[in-house]
């Protein structure tokens, strides 16, 4: 339980998740849609950050409140170039669905 509030203080799971997605798929993403396999790939990434601090189950849920709220509130484009430009920490929506998704774990 404390790993999940570590998580979100930090929002070093959602970072390094973005990384990771940006490393595997930025050359091919940019003016697309989110997909399936775009919102895979980010579930999956934040799932093997998670899991590391926080166990598997508290992970799943985490990860899938996260990338259902990313998904709808920006759109593929925009999410990455907040993510490029350094500015995720500081933008309001992310950081609502980070709050979001922190209660809802109770944390």
């Amino acid at each position: 339980m404390f790993s999940i509030v570590l998580i979100l203080d930090n929002l070093s799971a959602m970072k390094i998740l973005l990384t990771l997605f940006v490393l595997l798929f930025a050359s091919s993403i940019y003016s697309q849609e989110w997909s399936l396999e775009y919102l895979k790939a980010f579930n999956d990434s934040c799932i093997e950050s998670a899991n590391e601090i926080s166990g598997i189950g508290d992970a799943f849920e985490y990860c899938g409140c996260g990338t259902n709220g990313v998904y709808r509130n920006f759109p593929l484009e925009e999410i990455l170039e907040i993510f490029e430009s350094g500015t995720l920490d500081s933008n309001i929506k992310y950081n609502k669905i980070v709050k979001d998704c922190n209660q809802k774990l109770n944390y």
